[in-house]
């Protein structure tokens, strides 16, 4: 079955003005899984017109009732939904199925938290003078363009999008051109389960970055931007946002170091640093825990156990049940990952990996072997650079203040991971490390109710999830009154 995505604004399903579409193919196999609309920037223009519209005539600002039983709505609609959503998002970037029922879960949790916050957003009151009472509220900000990924584009645009609708601001969306499809499907699902939201509230808007995102990011009637890519993106957001000085938030890329101590449980931590690098997604998360930290006194036992294992995962179509690891997003990722392989190769050991896989099943794919490498340099490009590839770098440590010193050693400040028995030494190492959720004795877990903060280049703007996202999409007001 082949899909057709086209632009929704105003509660309709419009084509773009250009007349144009574009094909979007399956990573795995080069099968065509549809097309969508090429936009212009009157697109753009009528979608925040339609967005404006909702926010100051529509009840959905001022009604928090409603907007409680809209986010269970849909909640409900992705769970109603939910094989055939991931299915779509597999086929169109790659992941493997597992990891898309994952955050799908994670997808509709975040809806169902977020639907019990909306009545308990409260002020404050405070009375700085004794003729003066000061009374401290949040409101919606208006209008919010959020511009989703495409490595994980449900989940992630439904960490912006469920806080934005809770707080009664309106959106216009912009997915990634990777997978325009899997957000066009997504959201007809919820507004089909949604009949009685007002026409206007949610609005999807497809195209490429330049034409459809630059004019979302500067147009002078979006009140706030969600941003979620990498960093060399972000910094492009922020100049473009400065025309109107438009508040923003940015979630960017990471290098996260993977920390494994002298102490850990060898077991436990090699298959969290596996688990880490998100191989199922071809190493493609910006929270991928591609540098892995090993303690000197077991590095030799860490490295020949992650290379006993990783050999075992089965690469393929990731909507094989049995798939470990799929393909990258395309051919022009694939050229940039193995460039950076090539790097690797001059300034450290290569020990497993490291070629692109065109044989038979993998022909029209675009697929790559996990590829580690040893003793790598801390300083080096593989060590430094975000490759968003299937990609794992070991780096030789010691004492703490040498792993925290590496480890903060790059621009980035996404997340860490650290291994071991000793929770005081645990504790006091990730309150050195520079990133905004570090995890002890796990990995990757992130739930709706607790916020992770973002640092040095991996973001600005505010928290991501809890109650603190929900402030990130409202403003503050202090309504000043005199009482003598």
């Amino acid at each position: 079955m082949v899909l057709e995505a086209t632009n929704i604004i105003g509660g309709k399903y419009t084509p773009g003005s250009s007349g144009n579409t574009i094909e979007r193919y399956n990573p795995a196999t080069g099968e065509l899984v549809g097309t969508f609309v090429g936009s212009t920037s009157e697109d753009v223009d009528s979608a925040i017109k339609s967005a404006r519209e909702a926010f100051e005539k529509s009840s959905w600002p001022k009604d928090p009732k409603f907007r409680v039983h809209v986010l269970r709505e849909l909640h409900d609609a992705i769970m109603n939904n939910f094989e055939f959503m991931a299915k779509i998002q597999t086929s169109e970037n790659g992941k493997i199925i597992r990891d898309s029922r994952v955050e799908l879960n994670s997808a509709a949790d975040l809806f169902d938290y977020y639907s019990g916050l909306v009545r308990g957003v409260y002020g404050k009151t405070n009375l700085p003078y004794e003729d003066t009472m000061s009374f401290i509220i949040r409101e919606p900000m208006g209008v919010v363009g959020i511009i989703a990924p495409w490595n994980a584009p449900i989940v992630l645009l439904a960490r912006s999008l469920a806080p934005a609708l809770a707080a009664g601001n309106t959106v216009v969306i912009k997915p990634a051109s990777f997978t325009p499809i899997t957000i066009y499907e997504f959201l007809c699902k919820m507004l089909e389960n949604v009949k009685d939201i007002p026409k206007g509230v949610i609005n999807l808007v497809l195209g490429s970055g330049e034409v459809v995102g630059s004019e979302l990011v500067k147009h002078q009637d979006v009140d706030f931007i969600s941003f979620t890519g990498s960093t060399e993106a972000g910094a492009l957001v922020m100049r473009e946002a400065s025309v109107n000085i438009k508040r923003l938030s940015l979630e960017l890329g990471g290098k996260t170091p993977n920390i494994i101590l002298e102490d850990a449980d060898v077991e436990a931590a090699v298959k969290g640093a596996i688990r880490g690098s998100m191989l199922g997604s071809a190493g493609q998360i910006c929270f991928a825990g591609t540098r892995v930290f090993v303690h000197d006194k077991i590095y030799d036992e860490v490295k020949e156990r992650i290379t006993k294992l990783i050999p075992e995962l089965k690469i393929g179509n990731g909507l094989n049940e049995d798939t470990d690891v799929g393909p990258v997003i395309s051919d022009g990722q694939l050229k940039r990952v193995m460039k950076f392989i090539e790097e690797g190769k001059k300034v450290s050991n290569l020990v497993l990996g490291g070629n692109r896989l065109t044989d038979n099943e993998y022909s029209n794919g675009h697929f790559i072997e996990p590829t580690v490498f040893e003793d790598v340099p801390p300083q080096s490009i593989i060590a430094q650079e975000e490759i968003f590839g299937p990609v794992m770098s070991i780096i030789r440590v010691s004492e703490l203040d040498e792993i925290a010193e590496i480890a903060n050693d790059t621009k980035y400040g996404l997340s860490a991971a650290i291994w071991t028995s000793n929770i005081s030494k645990a504790l006091r190492l990730a309150r050195m490390i520079k990133a905004g959720v570090v995890w002890i004795n796990t990995y990757g877990k992130l739930f709706a109710e607790t916020e992770t903060g973002l640092y040095k280049q991996s973001g600005i703007g505010g928290a991501l999830r809890g109650i603190e996202a929900l402030h990130t999409f409202s403003e503050l007001k202090n309504i000043m009154v005199n009482v003598g």
